[in-house]
C-alpha cells in the first residue's frame, strides 16, 4: 500500500464523519480534504493525537512544525487565525521524510 493510501485510510478511520450524524455513509477523504475546517473540522485535542501518530508512524521530521499554526487552541479564549492543513501536505511530507511547509 502506498503512503498516500495509508494516510488517507488513517484519516478516514480516525476522523471521517457520517453524513447524517450517527448513520449514513462516511464522508470520503481525498488529498484535497482539509483537516482544520470544512468536512472534518478536527479540534485541537484530536489533532494533537493524530499528528503525534503521523510524525512517529511515518517517521517525519518536525522541521519546526507548530500545531498552533494550523489548529486553534480554543482553550486560550482568543480567536487565532490559522493556516489550512490538507491531506496532500501530510502525504508530501511523509514521502519526503520531513515537514515541508511553514
Amino acid at each position: 500500500m502506498s503512503i498516500e493510501q495509508e494516510i488517507i485510510d488513517y484519516i478516514f478511520d480516525q476522523h471521517a464523519v457520517r453524513k447524517y450524524y450517527i448513520f449514513g455513509e462516511r464522508q470520503p477523504i481525498t488529498l484535497d480534504t482539509e483537516l482544520t475546517k470544512g468536512e472534518l473540522n478536527i479540534i485541537w485535542e484530536d489533532a494533537q493525537d493524530t499528528l503525534d501518530y503521523y510524525f512517529k508512524h511515518w517517521n517525519v521530521k518536525l522541521n519546526g512544525f507548530e500545531i498552533s499554526e494550523y489548529f486553534d487552541p480554543a482553550f486560550t479564549g482568543k480567536i487565532v487565525e490559522t493556516k489550512p492543513l490538507y491531506v496532500w501536505m501530510l502525504v508530501n511530507s511523509a514521502e519526503a521524510g520531513e515537514w515541508l511547509y511553514d
